[in-house]
């Protein structure tokens, strides 16, 4: 999967200017090449700073996640990508007054997906797990044996047992509660993202000036939204 910068290098435009850039050295006058290495070098970092490009090798680069949190997080990226679309397609100096929305969302979004990494690994060690073994059953089944068994050793270890397996229940189950809030949370957000990108629509069509003034509230929400996120996060860690 090629980076932007590599893109860049190797779009057709860059590479044929190289070429005209060393046969005009060659051939014309020596200081022809130094100026077309420099105006080399602004078109590559102006291929490589493309937005659309950036944003496409971003999704591309993105592993999948967890189903259960893959299809929030789509719904996410959708909004992503929806707002930056309409953006794109917006007059010079309305694209200039929303961008700031463009931003937080892009912070969030990437948040969003840093998260749904660590709770795949819990989703699949709780989907492991409860593949393997019965733990509610296990641990009735060993009662039955604590109960019937009569040498004091063997009770004993029947005991550890059960307690081994009753600590190994609370976890998962404390797994599973985490998981289910995350994704609630992220069914919340998902919501709230299908909202932005209706706003965001409703200020382009109001224009620059009208659209400055709401401008700074959305973005205030966005940063509250993701100052809850971060917020969360720390909670479900702790669990």
């Amino acid at each position: 999967m090629r980076s932007p910068f590599l893109t860049a290098l190797l779009h057709p435009f860059n590479v044929f200017m190289v070429v005209i850039t060393v046969i005009a050295g060659l051939i014309s006058a020596w200081w022809l090449f130094p100026i077309g290495v420099i105006f080399w070098i602004i078109m590559v970092f102006k291929v490589a700073r493309d937005p659309s490009l950036r944003i496409n090798h971003q999704m591309q680069s993105r592993a999948p996640l967890a189903q259960r949190f893959q299809r929030y997080f789509e719904r996410i990226e959708r909004s992503q990508i929806g707002i930056f679309n309409s953006l794109a397609s917006a007059p010079p100096k309305t694209r200039r007054t929303l961008q700031p929305i463009q931003v937080e969302i892009d912070a969030m979004t990437s948040q969003v997906y840093a998260l749904c990494q660590r709770m795949t690994t819990l989703e699949n060690y709780r989907v492991v797990s409860q593949s393997q073994t019965n733990l509610e059953s296990d641990i009735q089944r060993i009662e039955q044996q604590i109960e019937s068994a009569s040498d004091p050793v063997v009770r004993h270890e029947y005991t550890e047992s059960r307690r081994a397996l009753q600590e190994r229940l609370e976890k998962l189950q404390a797994v599973s509660t985490q998981l289910d809030r995350v994704e609630a949370q992220l069914l919340s957000l998902a919501n709230e993202m299908d909202t932005m990108v209706t706003e965001v629509i409703r200020l382009q069509a109001m224009g620059p000036d009208a659209a400055m003034q709401l401008v700074r509230p959305l973005t205030q929400k966005l940063r509250g939204q993701a100052a809850e996120l971060k917020t969360f996060e720390r909670e479900t860690v702790q669990i």
